[in-house]
């Protein structure tokens, strides 16, 4: 995986580009990959702080994370990101160049040693936390943070992250969304369960696809998460009531 350097002084951000321009280029992007690393190449886009550029290489081609800033990437950087597929480390110094004249395009992090927020309006997730640890965790997550996610500008979205664990700053935030007295209480408990899991189990899952480039855990499940998973009594109650009520929790 290729890392996002450390920042300096940085320029404003750019805004993402249209989803309906971001795929016209990606696709173009993956072409030129393609092309140079004469295999097929599925490429998916991310806007995320951590980790710019990740990989796997398989049977059927490369699956290939790469962060939207590497749309606009000239032929010497599309040749360095080929040559760092291909294994070859030393393309990362202008893989690192290019993102630094670039930073501006990503996400800056959550302040650090700011503390994550625990007390809502209706749900503690540090008492949450403390007692889904001692439940199924035996006291191994008890150094992760879980608070709220910062809460959104008021509009209605297409999509929305309802929790993950950060493996970067060892961290589940929850998004505010389920902070109200009409979500049900095992609802906000499968959800910080589901993080802790990925937080539990980062070391065995290791890998480039563990998780995203942001240092989320990945959409991807291991079978020891799936098994492990089905501990939660209420699982499916959980997954049936956050489906018919995500219209709902997108409006915020």
């Amino acid at each position: 995986m290729f890392d996002a350097p450390e920042p300096g002084r940085e320029p404003a951000r750019a805004r993402l580009p249209s989803r309906e321009d971001a795929l016209v280029r990606a696709a173009d992007l993956a072409r030129r990959v393609s092309a140079l690393l004469g295999r097929p190449v599925h490429l998916r886009l991310t806007d995320n702080r951590a980790t710019l550029v990740s990989y796997r290489r398989l049977p059927e081609g490369v699956r290939l994370r790469l962060h939207h800033l590497f749309l606009d990437a000239p032929d010497t950087v599309v040749r360095a990101l080929a040559l760092y597929v291909s294994g070859d480390t030393a393309a990362r110094e202008v893989l690192e160049a290019f993102s630094h004249a670039h930073h501006g395009q990503v996400r800056r992090e959550r302040r650090p040693g700011a503390p994550l927020r625990t007390r809502g309006r209706c749900f503690d997730l540090k008492a949450v936390h403390a007692r889904l640890d001692a439940a199924y965790f035996d006291g191994r997550v008890h150094a992760v943070e879980v608070g709220w996610a910062r809460r959104p500008a008021r509009r209605t979205r297409r999509t929305i992250h309802l929790g993950g664990y950060d493996a970067r700053l060892r961290e589940v935030r929850v998004h505010p969304a389920l902070d109200r007295p009409t979500v049900p209480a095992f609802v906000v408990d499968f959800i910080v369960f589901h993080a802790l899991l990925h937080a539990d189990l980062a070391a065995t899952d290791a890998g480039p696809d563990a998780h995203d480039a942001a240092g989320r855990c990945a959409a991807e499940h291991t079978p020891a998460f799936v098994e492990r998973e089905a501990a939660f009594p209420l699982r499916e109650a959980a997954w049936r009531w956050l489906l018919e009520n995500l219209s709902s929790l997108r409006r915020g």
